[in-house]
């Protein structure tokens, strides 16, 4: 039953729909397809494929060939031409460590793998001051840490490495490493 006392008449759908279109213009059908006025940035290909023989470069080198005899296996390493204060800076924890790496479990080469990429990474990513957790060696089979002489020098042989030192007891102790990075690209 409909009521006359009703203020308003009820409304049709066709009629809304009109009252709710009534500012919209039809754009003309004229073929052209609109675009965005700025070109998409450009994928840096060569770049990427620079560094991916880098990279490859690096995990193939052989660690045991002739020449590196000269690389040391201390706890502690500055980079010649690099002041002393940075390394003293670097064990009282004057950088912030920005990432870490845990190597537990991994084995010498998924481990090169591993430190080549995270540095590579954090390299893009600006970073200056990492950690990587290599373990103390309890478990290995002459209970000597294996990785930490390992990786201490692969680290040497990378430029991008300006020092590094073992972490505060409460970081890590002799199971951590923090390092350094140059801020050059």
């Amino acid at each position: 039953m409909s009521n006359n006392n009703d203020p308003k008449p009820k409304e049709r759908f066709e009629d809304l729909l009109e009252d709710s279109l009534k500012d919209i213009t039809v754009l003309k059908k004229d073929g052209k397809i609109i675009t965005s006025k700025e070109p998409p940035a450009p994928i840096p290909t060569q770049s990427i494929q620079d560094e991916a023989d880098v990279l490859k470069e690096l995990l193939h080198q052989d660690m045991e060939e002739e020449g590196t005899e000269f690389l040391s296996e201390e706890p502690a390493f500055l980079r010649p031409g690099v002041q002393h204060q940075v390394l003293r800076k670097l064990r009282r924890n004057y950088w912030v460590v920005q990432d870490e790496l845990d190597l537990h479990g991994s084995t010498s080469d998924s481990a090169r793998a591993l430190v080549a990429e995270f540095l590579s990474n954090a390299k893009k990513r600006g970073i200056r001051c990492v950690r990587v957790i290599h373990g103390k060696g309890h478990r290995s089979n002459n209970g000597e840490p294996v990785l930490k002489k390992k990786l201490f020098r692969w680290l040497q042989l990378r430029a991008d490495i300006l020092a590094y030192c073992e972490a505060a007891p409460k970081d890590g102790g002799s199971g951590a490493t923090m390092l350094l990075l140059s801020t050059k690209k």
